[in-house]
């Protein structure tokens, strides 16, 4: 794959947590960096127990330069937030990453 092949931009965020002024604790995602990605979807899977709605959850791979990106952050492509559950730097080679994601829909 080429640099070329990395045509979607998308932000990596992290979680940020503060104390609020009535003691209780507020959580909102705060933006890392930007990262050009070669997004790929992986397929989906659905779950539920019968009593409830199920859950869709769908999976996908982006490839992009190595970065900050780490398990927990999620990342924002196309407006649409994906989870990222695992990184695998120096994959497909060195100065390269793959990003594991995850998105629920209920």
């Amino acid at each position: 794959m080429t640099i070329s092949a990395l045509r979607t931009l998308a932000v990596l965020e992290a979680l940020s947590q503060a104390e609020t002024v009535f003691g209780g604790r507020s959580r909102s995602w705060t933006e890392v960096a930007a990262v050009w990605v070669d997004l790929r979807p992986a397929g989906h899977r659905e779950a539920g127990d019968g009593a409830a709605r199920p859950i869709l959850t769908e999976t996908a791979e982006a490839e992009a330069r190595s970065g900050v990106a780490a398990r927990g952050m999620r990342l924002k492509a196309g407006g649409e937030p994906w989870r990222i559950v695992a990184v695998q730097p120096g994959r497909p080679r060195p100065g390269r990453m793959i990003l594991k994601l995850e998105r629920a829909w209920p």
